[in-house]
């Protein structure tokens, strides 16, 4: 039975039982289970509609049917979609990095380009106006520094000129240093230092007051204007001349050795190509031998040092020498201590060509029958320098029948080379030539069928097979040669080691309060 609340009373036993009409179980559970089933059969329905539903069909088929314009309108879609998707390209703004005010904006403005397209009317330099005066000239300075440098063939007044000397003055000043050096004997690159005071006029070139430059290593040259005149003031430089002597013990590495003592690189690679040509270094030299080495070494006051060549190389065992060289005469060659010239032996190849014909009878490549060929046939591209073969003088260049142009050089033992078909020639007659000077260059002169060198030797005035001649020259000194030899030799020996690298008194001049460095280089100009 209900009663007016719409509650279930239930009697039994035990009383009556009233229950709420909300809590019927079996009603709400119905209820539920049925959204749930909709839901479901609704997700079923729209997921077998899509997979059904033909939204990317193939555009390369059926072109032109309902089916393609269908996907072409899905295409045109996804991309009207994508496009208005895509991000900008404005520039993302950002908090400056410091507080940027009118101040600040103005002096920004001042550094800028834009005043000066603006006729400078918007930085720290205002523009023009009518209460301003306009210079007749603008001012120059009193005095102009300036840096010039010698280039290589160049003379000195060229130089003077481009660095704004006017003519006479540069002409006056080049006669000057030439009677005191000649211009040739000043390295190229030397560094001229040039004050030029102030114009007289308004067309004319500014006056040297002053010049200075390193001439030679012993020497500084300057002019200077005194009373009106240029005036050249030699200023020489003491320098030491004695010979740097290094001696050490050999060890595992000579060079290495010689390098720790104290040798120039330079002169390390001397000693090991001069005493190379006598003994094999690695397996005659010992780590327990000692080397001694003299070099040429000059020092000046004012603090440089120039290193020169190789003058003495000896390797000592068990107190005696066991290689002693010494450099003499002009040719800069080394002796040993009895006054016998280093071993010079074999012929050089005249070009770096391989040979092609040699020495006999041949079918000539031109007149077509066969006859001597008198030489070696180099192959060789046109222009390729030309070799002497060993030392001689030249006693025939220039033009010579069938060989075209033609250089003959005599050597010692009554020989003879010959060198044919020349391009140009590189020597003259009676000129002196040392083993593997340029002679000249390959060409294709004469009869000649092409670029290469016909290489010829002479006994006694008769051609001989060239690859039957291998020369070995050594000169031996004697007479007055040999004594002053010896004298210099001994000489050499008296020489400390390290004595050359003993402190070395300073000019009085060098010792004087130095000029500030950022006094001697402000607005100094270089002139190239």
């Amino acid at each position: 039975m209900f009663d007016h609340r719409g509650s279930e009373r239930l009697e039994g036993p035990e009383g009556a039982l009233a229950l709420p009409a909300a809590a019927a179980a079996p009603r709400h559970i119905a209820r539920t289970s049925g959204l749930s089933e909709r839901f479901g059969e609704w997700r079923l329905r729209a997921a077998h509609a899509l997979a059904h539903a033909d939204l990317a069909p193939d555009l390369s088929r059926d072109i032109g049917s309902k089916r393609w314009l269908r996907g072409m309108a899905t295409l045109i879609g996804l991309s009207a979609v994508a496009i208005a998707a895509f991000p900008g390209f404005s520039p993302v703004e950002a908090a400056p990095a410091m507080r940027i005010d009118d101040r600040v904006r103005d002096e920004f403005r001042s550094q800028m380009i834009m005043p000066l397209a603006l006729g400078a009317d918007s930085g720290r330099r205002m523009g023009a106006t009518m209460a301003v005066t306009p210079l007749a000239s603008a001012p120059e300075r009193p005095r102009l520094d300036l840096v010039a440098t010698l280039a290589q063939g160049d003379g000195f007044d060229r130089m003077l000129r481009r660095a704004g000397v006017g003519q006479d003055e540069a002409s006056l000043i080049a006669q000057m240093i030439e009677r005191a050096v000649p211009v040739d004997q000043i390295a190229p690159g030397t560094q001229v230092d040039i004050t030029l005071g102030r114009r007289p006029g308004p067309e004319a070139p500014r006056p040297v007051d002053a010049l200075s430059f390193r001439a030679r290593f012993d020497l500084q040259l300057a002019v200077e204007r005194k009373d009106g005149r240029l005036v050249l003031d030699p200023r020489p430089i003491m320098v030491d001349a004695t010979p740097l002597r290094i001696r050490g013990k050999v060890g595992p590495s000579l060079y290495r050795a010689a390098r720790a003592a104290g040798a120039p690189p330079s002169s390390v690679q001397q000693f090991l190509r001069t005493v190379g040509q006598q003994y094999d270094i690695d397996r005659e030299i010992g780590a327990d031998d000692e080397f001694d080495m003299i070099v040429d070494y000059r020092r000046a006051a004012t603090g440089e040092v120039d290193v020169g060549d190789l003058v003495y190389a000896a390797v000592i065992r068990n107190g005696r020498p066991k290689v002693q060289l010494m450099r003499w005469g002009r040719e800069g060659r080394f002796y040993d201590a009895t006054g016998t010239g280093e071993l010079r032996e074999g012929l050089i190849q005249p070009v770096p060509g391989a040979v092609t014909s040699r020495f006999g009878m041949r079918r000539h490549p031109i007149l077509g029958y066969r006859r001597m060929h008198s030489g070696l046939d180099f192959r060789a591209a046109s222009g390729t320098p030309i070799y002497a073969v060993t030392d001689g003088v030249v006693n025939f260049a220039g033009r010579n029948g069938g060989y075209g142009n033609f250089v003959r050089l005599r050597h010692a033992g009554n020989l003879s080379t010959g060198y044919a078909h020349m391009s140009r020639i590189a020597v003259s007659n009676g000129q002196n030539v040392r083993r593997g000077q340029v002679i000249g260059y390959v060409g294709s002169t004469g009869l000649s069928t092409g670029p290469h060198l016909h290489y010829e030797m002479y006994r006694g005035g008769q051609t001989i097979d060239p690859a039957s001649v291998r020369f070995v020259n050594r000169a031996q000194l004697s007479g007055a040669d040999m004594a002053n030899f010896r004298e210099q030799l001994v000489r050499l020996q008296l020489v400390r080691p390290g004595a050359a690298l003993a402190s070395l008194a300073p000019e009085s001049a060098a010792s004087e309060e130095p000029v500030r460095e950022i006094d001697r280089i402000e607005n100094r100009q270089r002139v190239q």
